[in-house]
Order: structure tokens, then sequence, then C-alpha cells
């Protein structure tokens, strides 16, 4: 069984919301540059904050949608310098020389 990603449909839903996410986080991006002559450098203001906030968010999230789509589902290998080691068991002491 396919998982829901893997189907031409998913592909096309994805990409196309992230086309949606990138143009949000433009109109967000244009207002915060007409809010900026009006305010101050020191003076941003929630309201820019938190634009610029939702700028990044919608950017940052639409890109990845538009240009990887279904891949950020893959699974992918870790190194092994990564992995988790098997934890000790709770009766063997613990030492810097046994390590």
């Amino acid at each position: 069984m396919k998982k829901w990603h893997e189907t031409r449909v998913a592909n096309i839903g994805l990409r196309a919301l992230g086309i949606v996410l990138v143009g949000i986080g433009w109109l967000f991006a244009l207002r915060l540059h007409h809010m900026a002559p009006i305010t101050g450098p020191r003076d941003p203001g929630a309201l820019m904050i938190i634009l610029s906030a939702a700028t990044f968010l919608g950017a940052s999230a639409g890109s990845a949608l538009l240009f990887v789509g279904p891949g950020l589902w893959e699974t992918v290998e870790v190194s092994e310098r990564w992995r988790r080691q098997p934890t000790r068991a709770p009766d063997t002491p613990f030492s810097l020389t046994n390590a």
C-alpha cells in the first residue's frame, strides 16, 4: 500500500501549498516594506515582529514544500556516529575507566 505522500495528488497538493505559503510570505514582506519608513528603526512594535515571523515561517515552509514536496517524508539513514548507543544494564557500575 502506498503512503499518502507518495501519490500524485499529494505531490501536486504539497507543491501547490508551497506556492501558497510563499505567496503569503511575500504579501507579509510587502506589508513590512511599506511599514518600515513609518516606523523608526528602534521601535519595531508587536505587529512588525509578528509579520516578520510570519514572513520567515511562510517563506521557509513554502519553499521546502515547493522544492522538496513529498521528499520531506522520505526516510534517511543516520550515521553511526549520531545513533543512540545501547543503554547499560542498571546493575553495572559506571566508571570512566570502564567506558
